[in-house]
């Protein structure tokens, strides 16, 4: 009983002490305090506007493409244009130059097709894209073609515009890769090249005696298909592609794995030619080009590999005018486009092995006054007697006259 008691005086106590404490007014904060309440986190407003809805997007870049489509099947190049994003001059170029391939070789069919569409953020998006066409005037079956290509769009001034493939980016001292990662993964392609570049731009740029002061971009596509349906459509053969202000355009090899150091000297020799020669392609004979780069690739060649080259040139030297199989004047290859595919071929192979011959009979330094010469806008008979003091003639009689040294 005293027990039961006990309990309850303690229960009413509680009460009083409880009530007293509620009955306190609240302590007025310090200065730590004080702090500490105004550090916590609070509910702004939202002052962003909400997230356009992806069906809302989908519908967009569907309507932008339809758009781009029928510029296509119209040959309007200005309209098509203005679907393009502006802000990569490299990708700006080059898809004028692909738009303006079919305003010259008018396509009959040309279908696009969106899917997979993803946002990256309010402003970019990215999807799947494939492409169909048919050329208006070729038959036959490279008249025709498609491919399918991670694409990347960006939101400008309230509509999309189509900024081209997706890519993936890495730089080392004077190159920028451009690879895939989407779909289609090249990382492992891509990092045997990171590891290759600068080799290729202190054997080139020392060769050459000449270090570009543009960056050169190089676009790694998984098949010569996809290289081509994104470069000339009137193109079918290409499988690689290089021009003043434009990317340098590779592929994989068949078995699926980088291209070697050789292709890629060769090319950024060609890259160091536009740039000696300020963007003006022409200044080279297209074979003088070619035979150059041809030089720039073969710093990474095998010498079996050189060697067999120069033996074939060297047979066919003494090989009579009236042959079929001899060395072709230089003056039969004004138009690559007149040639055979084993001309052309032949008369890179001949002016590479001109070029090294300038290199072992008058010296490294020579060859690269030479160059300059005809980069500067003399022709290669002018460059050959301001460098050389003889003319072109003399220089090929003399060349004709060595080669059967190399057998």
């Amino acid at each position: 009983m005293i027990r039961r008691y006990t309990l309850l005086l303690m229960f009413c106590l509680t009460l009083v002490a409880c009530g007293s404490q509620r009955a306190q007014p609240a302590p007025t904060p310090t200065l730590q305090g004080a702090s500490t309440l105004f550090a916590q986190p609070t509910r702004a407003p939202r002052v962003t506007p909400s997230p356009t809805p992806l069906s809302a997007i989908e519908f967009e870049l569907n309507r932008t493409v339809a758009r781009m489509e029928r510029a296509v099947q119209t040959a309007s190049l200005d309209t098509y244009l203005s679907f393009v994003w502006t802000g990569d001059p490299i990708f700006r170029a080059e898809h004028t130059a692909w738009a303006r391939d079919w305003v010259e070789h008018p396509l009959a069919v040309f279908e696009a097709e969106l899917f997979n569409i993803r946002t990256l953020s309010p402003e970019t998006a990215i999807a799947r894209m494939s492409w169909r066409w048919r050329q208006a005037t070729r038959t036959g079956d490279d008249s025709a073609g498609g491919t399918t290509m991670s694409v990347i769009f960006y939101r400008q001034d309230d509509r999309w515009l189509f900024a081209g493939e997706h890519w993936t980016t890495a730089e080392v001292p004077g190159f920028r890769l451009y690879y895939l990662t989407d779909v289609v993964d090249n990382s492992q392609q891509a990092r045997a090249m990171l590891d290759y570049l600068p080799e290729v731009h202190a054997a080139v740029t020392r060769a050459f005696a000449y270090a570009p002061q543009q960056i050169a971009h190089i676009k790694l596509y998984e098949s010569p298909t996809v290289l081509f349906n994104w470069t000339r459509l009137s193109q079918p053969d290409l499988t690689s592609w290089n021009a003043p202000g434009q990317a340098i355009k590779l592929t994989l090899t068949p078995i699926g794995t980088a291209p070697d150091e050789a292709v890629v000297a060769r090319e950024y020799t060609r890259f160091l030619l536009f740039e000696l020669a300020g963007g003006a392609r022409e200044r080279f004979p297209w074979w003088l080009e070619e035979g150059i780069a041809e030089y720039g690739g073969s710093l990474f060649s095998t010498l079996s590999q050189r060697n067999r080259t120069f033996k074939r040139i060297a047979a066919l030297a003494l090989a009579p005018e009236t042959a079929d199989e001899r060395l072709l004047r230089w003056d039969e290859l004004t138009d690559p486009a007149a040639l055979s595919a084993d001309e052309r071929d032949l008369a890179i192979r001949q002016a590479f092995v001109l070029v090294h011959y300038l290199t072992e009979v008058h010296g490294i330094e020579a060859r690269n006054a030479w160059i300059r010469a005809i980069a500067s806008g003399q022709s290669p008979d002018t460059a050959c007697q301001s460098v050389l003091g003889l003319s072109f003639g003399e220089l090929d009689t003399a060349w004709r006259a060595w080669l059967p040294s190399l057998l």
